[in-house]
């Protein structure tokens, strides 16, 4: 599901949301991730923000020993190159979730 919040894109899969705000320097990315199972797990989240063709940036969010019903968060920033290519409304995809 994808949706708004001023100016903030947020992505969400399952138990995954994803929020993506662009800044003068580049986007910065947070990642929250439900634990909904019975016991503690880590949790990785790997997401993508890009323009859809041809410029794209990939982080990892590791949010260890999450506990069962808590919610691991994490933030980076994905800083602009340089290359004045950076969208200005990004797609933003939750690329993959693996909990163990």
């Amino acid at each position: 599901m994808i949706s708004h919040l001023g100016k903030t894109k947020i992505v969400t899969l399952g138990d995954v949301e994803v929020r993506a705000t662009r800044n003068a320097i580049g986007f910065n990315v947070a990642c929250n991730a439900t634990n909904t199972h019975d016991r503690t797990l880590n949790i990785r989240v790997t997401v993508s923000v890009g323009n859809g063709t041809d410029w794209v940036r990939t982080t990892k969010f590791n949010l260890p020993r999450v506990a069962a019903g808590g919610t691991g968060r994490e933030t980076t920033l994905i800083a602009d190159p340089g290359d004045g290519n950076m969208p200005d409304d990004p797609k933003v995809y939750i690329d993959s979730v693996m909990n163990y």
